[in-house]
């Protein structure tokens, strides 16, 4: 027969991802360069997991989508710039940028209606 504590101890995990109303934002939108300087994507939202508690970006590139953990990120200012090379990950051209961010625009609105 199941102890009282058995119940206790079995761990229901909760995720969320969180947007912002403005693109770019401060994070959600800005574009993401990784260590060897190659524009690769921008950042499409933010992903909260817990317990544990994690946080993770996720990356808006060409045709994928990337879930990186916060401390692969080096610094974030007008872009944010990861510690290390995505190497699945294509190379942007500026209008690459403003067309990932028109679909991530789209996609908030759509959940706001």
């Amino acid at each position: 027969m199941p102890k009282k504590n058995d119940k206790l101890q079995e761990t229901a995990h909760v995720m969320a991802e969180l947007y912002e109303l403005r693109i770019p934002g401060e994070l959600i939108g800005k574009e993401v360069i990784d260590a060897s300087a190659r524009k690769i994507g921008i950042v499409r939202n933010v992903k909260l997991t817990f317990p544990p508690a994690k946080i993770s970006i996720i990356l808006k590139g060409l045709d994928i989508e990337i879930q990186l953990p916060i401390d692969s990120i080096a610094t974030i200012g007008g872009v944010v710039q990861l510690k290390e090379t995505i190497k699945q990950a294509e190379e942007l051209e500026i209008r690459d940028v403003a067309r990932l961010r028109d679909e991530i625009a789209k996609e908030i609105t759509a959940y706001l209606s």
